[in-house]
């Protein structure tokens, strides 16, 4: 009898606990239906719905040029001469991404212009193959020119006004990926004149030929040479990690017999580090051009090498140093403080010098800076850089939407 009793209080304890357990299942059934009808579609926020939008205008596609057919070619054609606009049209769709076409103008507020088409076979045999071919036309009416070697002086400026006519040939060959090499051969018309600019003299009334070679003299070339250059960085604009090493030999051949024929060699490296999930980048960049002549020639001023500007010595103005011979060095950080815009600090130094001899890194031009760099997905649009030196300090904007 005691064991029925005992059988039956168990079965009423089980009876009841799987009550319980139903009950407890259906209410949590019954919350989870009255939250479904509580749910909203998940909404992004305001701000990255206004960044997305702002990517995909028409306005930021034509600037950057994204957009496969006409666009815009803003920012100035020389450093120093000005704000410049015009149209632009690019294809890289032609017979299947085989073949690219553009064709660009741009005048600018201080009277200098730009035209520009260009033709590219980038992927000839299979992609082992590549030829490029452009026609350039710049008139600059303002030009800096302050005396020649690194002992010109800051108050010495002039300026000179050049046109010249580039029609080049590229074609080329890559052995494998990354590396491309080259020949180059082109016809280079230039002519020097009176510059545009009234509050500085004109550079013809300042320096004669003894100091300014070519300044008397109108010289058009025949150039031809090679190139080879090694490309393993992540991505072309705004890099994070890898490197791109170039080399260049040109020789200038005087056709117009004024004795100013020479050779050319452009020396370039640059490597990028990233830290921090590619948020930070650390870029250290060097830069050479050496040039020479027969004893009896010299190189034409308005084509040696030279320092300042934006892609230079960023603390000194725009041409400020010709020299036979350059170097340049500068390391940069850059750190991304939102998905459109990085921060950069940098530093330059260089120097132009006439012998082969004195190449080093000894005296020094130098500046330091900082800047931003606004962004359209991995490309960067604009480039905003301030750099200051010795000299005073120097504000540059640049557009990276065309060459």
């Amino acid at each position: 009898m005691t064991r029925c009793k005992l059988a039956a209080a168990m079965g009423c304890i089980l009876a009841i606990g799987a009550a319980r357990a139903q009950l407890r299942s259906d209410l949590i059934e019954s919350e989870r239906a009255e939250k479904e009808t509580r749910l909203k579609p998940e909404t992004q926020p305001q701000a990255e719905r206004r960044l997305v939008w702002a990517e995909n205008s028409l306005v930021v596609r034509l600037l950057s040029g994204d957009v496969n057919g006409f666009g815009v070619s803003v920012g100035p054609i020389a450093a120093g001469n000005g704000f410049a606009l015009g149209p632009l049209y690019r294809r890289r769709d032609l017979l299947d991404g085989r073949l690219t076409f553009s064709v660009a103008a741009r005048a600018s507020t201080n009277q200098s212009y730009l035209g520009r088409v260009d033709v590219g076979l980038p992927s000839l045999l299979g992609g082992r193959v590549f030829a490029d071919f452009s026609a350039v036309h710049r008139n600059i009416s303002e030009m800096a020119y302050y005396g020649p070697g690194a002992d010109s002086e800051k108050t010495g400026r002039s300026n000179y006004r050049m046109e010249d006519t580039n029609l080049e040939l590229r074609p080329g060959i890559r052995p494998f990926r990354g590396l491309r090499v080259g020949a180059i051969g082109s016809y280079l018309m230039v002519n020097v004149g009176p510059g545009h600019a009234s509050r500085y003299i004109s550079s013809e009334q300042q320096f004669g030929p003894a100091v300014a070679p070519g300044i008397d003299k109108q010289a058009n070339f025949l150039r031809g040479g090679g190139f080879v250059e090694f490309d393993w960085r992540d991505r072309t604009s705004n890099p994070t990690s890898g490197g791109r090493y170039s080399a260049q030999y040109v020789r200038f051949l005087d056709r117009d017999s004024t004795n100013s024929s020479f050779f050319r060699l452009d020396l370039a490296a640059a490597q990028h580090v990233s830290l921090f999930n590619r948020t930070r980048v650390f870029t250290v960049r060097g830069a050479s051009s050496l040039t020479n002549t027969r004893s009896s020639q010299r190189v034409p001023f308005y084509l040696q090498p030279t320092l300042g500007g934006s892609d230079s010595l960023r603390g000194y103005r725009p041409w400020r140093f010709y020299g036979a011979n350059s170097v340049l060095v500068t390391a940069e950080h850059r750190w991304q403080l939102s998905p459109i815009l990085d921060l950069v600090a940098f530093t330059d130094a260089g120097k132009v010098f006439d012998r082969w001899s004195q190449w080093n890194l000894h005296s020094l031009e130098s500046d330091v800076g900082f800047g931003f760099r606004l962004r359209y997905r991995t490309h960067t649009l604009f480039t905003f850089d301030t750099g200051f030196s010795h000299e005073g300090f120097q504000l540059w904007f640049r557009a990276n939407n065309l060459y």
